[in-house]
This record gives structure tokens, sequence and C-alpha cells, in this order.
């Protein structure tokens, strides 16, 4: 996979992902030239220097901002990391996100997600996005530092999460009560549900409680990567400030 942008190369070459070269436009900004051989230097990597035309060619029709990096392969939790992971953190907090396919929308969550404290990220395999360049550059990065796993079954995932004593709380409007009333300080499983459907009704009746964003405006839903980021705000929220 070939991903792209300042930012995002940036992240790659901070985190423990395999990269196999990295591909610099000799017309870039010298300090971006300076930031991304130095840490491209500190693991050994291959550094080419090429025209804007040429790292074009690497990116596709995008903007790449003269630089991409060629990944080797992403880094996914295997079900016994998170296993441990999820034995490991006093409490945890884990998002999932049911069948989100928009790659700018799971983007979006992944950068609100890592920056809010989330341990580890949960996808099924089946309707869900893949890691792409695009989810790579609207997650500003952050999709290199925030563990995913992607489960071939989402409910024996969820039965998982419920034996290690994870409360798993589904964003849902008409929920029983609103986000600012719930008690997050706990271990807990935030699940969220697709742009269009929402949480699926198999998976909301595995929740231990539904929670919902309290609205006051005419239109009665709002986009799924907003949603999450204002659910894990509060929850970072309670969990570091209250």
């Amino acid at each position: 996979m070939v991903v792209y942008g300042k930012k995002v190369v940036h992240e790659l070459l901070r985190s423990n992902h395999p990269v196999e070269q990295i591909i610099i436009a000799r017309e870039s900004d010298k300090q971006l030239i300076r930031q991304i051989k130095f840490f491209a230097d500190r693991r050994g990597l291959q550094v080419t220097f090429a025209n804007k035309r040429d790292v074009q060619k690497y990116c596709g029709p995008v903007l790449h901002q003269g630089v991409a990096a060629i990944l080797t392969r992403y880094l996914y939790l295997t079900e016994e990391a998170l296993t441990i992971k999820l034995q490991d953190e006093r409490y945890p907090f884990i998002l999932i996100l049911d069948q989100i396919q928009d790659p700018h929308n799971l983007g979006a969550i992944i950068r609100s997600a890592e920056i809010s404290g989330v341990h580890a990220l949960i996808l099924p395999r089946k309707g869900s996005s893949d890691i792409t360049p695009t989810v790579a550059k609207t997650s500003a990065g952050a999709v290199f530092h925030l563990p995913i796993y992607y489960c071939d079954d989402i409910f024996s995932t969820l039965y998982l999460i419920k034996n290690k004593a994870i409360e798993l709380i589904g964003l849902h409007p008409g929920g029983e009560q609103t986000i600012y009333q719930t008690d997050m300080r706990r271990a807990l499983a935030l699940i969220i549900g697709s742009e269009g459907k929402g949480i699926r009704k198999n998976v909301r009746n595995l929740c231990d409680y539904l929670v919902t964003i309290p609205q006051k405006g005419k239109v009665n839903s709002l986009n799924a990567s907003v949603a999450a980021a204002v659910t894990l705000y509060e929850i970072l929220r309670q969990r570091s400030f209250a």
C-alpha cells in the first residue's frame, strides 16, 4: 500500500509498521525533507528523491504534498493480542464500529479515537472499509498508532469482551440515557453503527445499554464521525477530567 502526505508519512515513520521505501519530491520544502529523512535514517530506510510527476505515479491522482511511502504491510491486532490488551488495561476503552463503509468516515473516527485514548478499535471484516490510503490520509496518520482488530465473527468478539467484564454501550438514537448521564469511568466498549442503518439489531441486542446524544434541531441524526467524536470526547472528559 502506498500512503502519502506530510503528516501521514511522518506518523508512519514514528510507528512500528514496516516500510519498504520513502519517496520525496526534490521540489519539496527543505524542512520536510530533513524531518522525513531523519526518521527514515533512524529506521535504516531507503529514501528515493524524484520529481513531483514521478511521486504522482506512485500515488495516483491525489494531493501528495511531495512525499509518499510504500507500506510493506499494515500490522493488525491478532485475537490473542486483543485479549492480552483487554487484560492488561485496568479500565479498557474499546471502540467497535459496526459496518462503517465510508473510508473518510472511518479515517475521521480513527483520528478522534486515537487522540481520545481508545485502547483498540474493532471492525467486523464483513461490511467494513479496509485500511486504505484514503483512511490513512483522513486520519492524519493516527491509523498507524491505534491498534486495529478485524474480526471474522463480530458476535464471538462481543462475547469475548463481555466475558472480560467489559460493558457494551451502544450509541443509538432513542437510547435509555444520554452520554452525559452515563458513567463512562469503567471498562467499556462503545459500539457505533453504520452511516445509514446504525447498529444492527442483533448487535444492539447484545449491548448492556444504549446511549444517545441529545439534540435540539430538526435534523434527527449526526454523521457517524461527528457522533463518534462527540461521544469519545465525553468519555475522555469523564475519565480524565471529571
